[in-house]
């Protein structure tokens, strides 16, 4: 879209791409690398269980969003161990630092772009207790499934038997909730 060629449909493409794209870090079981639209921000660090997050660059297009997180993905992750996130294992780390160490790997056309003077965004969640040993609840081997909410973090739900309940990897079900 940043070069106005049609890949299928172009105003749609132009609608979702040509608009401020973030690069940012964030640390839900490890610190890793990742690209979202800016209007999904802190939502996207939510979504992903991130305990603390911080922009490295915005940028006017998705274009420069994704050859600066692929450049960056030579150096640092992007992945979250999702068990790790769940039983919050996670150490916390200097965001800052790791942004100002991955500069020198930001590609030239995305550069000028770069977040010289931002702070590190931390994240609470609402959990009584974490899982000390993750059980996933799988829908279609477990259709039925009763337990004590414990807590929510990123897509998961926590019950108090160590079962998390992952939201996005659902989707389709129908799925009824009783609360006693």
């Amino acid at each position: 879209a940043h070069l106005d060629q049609e890949d299928r449909d172009l105003a749609y493409e132009k609608k979702v791409q040509l608009q401020p794209h973030i690069v940012y870090l964030a640390n839900s079981s490890n610190v890793k690398v990742g690209v979202t639209r800016k209007t999904q921000v802190p939502t996207r660090w939510i979504d992903q269980g991130a305990h603390e997050a911080i922009e490295i660059v915005e940028v006017p297009n998705r274009y420069l969003a994704g050859i600066t997180e692929v450049a960056l993905k030579d150096h640092i992750g992007d992945k979250t161990n999702w068990r790790k996130m769940l039983t919050n294992t996670v150490d916390d780390e200097n965001l800052i630092e790791w942004r100002n160490k991955l500069k020198q790997y930001i590609p030239e056309e995305a550069a000028q772009y770069f977040i010289e003077d931002n702070k590190e965004t931390h994240l609470e969640f609402p959990v009584m207790q974490y899982p000390e040993k993750v059980k996933s609840l799988n829908l279609d081997k477990t259709p039925n499934y009763k337990g004590t909410l414990k807590g929510i973090k990123g897509q998961y739900l926590i019950f108090e038997d160590n079962t998390v309940f992952n939201i996005r990897s659902n989707e389709g079900y129908y799925v009824s909730l009783t609360i006693a």
